[in-house]
């Protein structure tokens, strides 16, 4: 198995990115096919390697990317 396998069946064929499916029978080539976006610059991370569309991870490059939170998740303070 490959490494872009073993990271897509960790990751559940998410991009952590955009947080949209990855297609597994996309080509690498295409900017929806997937990839996988490794940590090198955060030493603190758990794990190198992340799941991310090519388009994804060619539009990050290589900083840290601040992802806001979606608008069907509601933050809610605890009483």
């Amino acid at each position: 198995m490959s490494l872009l396998d073993d990271v897509a069946e960790r990751d559940g064929w998410r991009c952590w990115v955009c947080d949209e499916p990855v297609d597994p029978d996309m080509s690498v080539n295409d900017p929806r096919g997937p990839s996988v976006d490794s940590r090198t610059a955060d030493r603190k991370a758990k794990v190198a390697e992340r799941l991310a569309h090519r388009g994804c991870n060619t539009r990050k490059g290589a900083v840290k990317v601040v992802i806001a939170w979606p608008d069907r998740l509601h933050v809610v303070e605890p009483a």
